[in-house]
């Protein structure tokens, strides 16, 4: 099964897909569709990842990769790409995930 997430990023006027299949051998494969060249350029460095790469942020590829791809700490694409992780793995139940259907960050000024 795949799962799919999108980040809506209205700051940077950018929105990105991302999709995670889980091959079945350990490994996850992930695709990411973006009209942002960071996040472009990110996802061609996390093409394949393993439990341990979105498991912990402590050696995580995802995290590594986005530091070395220069997304902005304020990226929420990372945080995408550990949602679809774990729920493709069942770390997140999709039960859970179609009664909530997103998570935010509210701006309070």
């Amino acid at each position: 099964m795949t799962s799919k997430v999108r980040v809506d990023m209205p700051l940077c006027s950018h929105e990105t897909t991302i999709e995670v299949e889980d091959s079945g051998d350990g490994i996850l494969h992930v695709r990411i569709e973006t009209a942002c060249e960071d996040v472009a350029r990110y996802s061609k460095l996390i093409k394949e990842l393993r439990i341990e790469d979105y498991s912990e942020f402590r050696n995580s590829k995802v995290l590594e990769k986005a530091a070395e791809a220069c997304l902005t700490p304020t990226c929420l694409v990372p945080s995408g790409v550990f949602n679809a992780c774990w729920l493709e793995t069942g770390m997140i139940s999709r039960n859970l995930v179609k009664k909530m259907d997103t998570l935010c960050i509210r701006f309070e000024v």
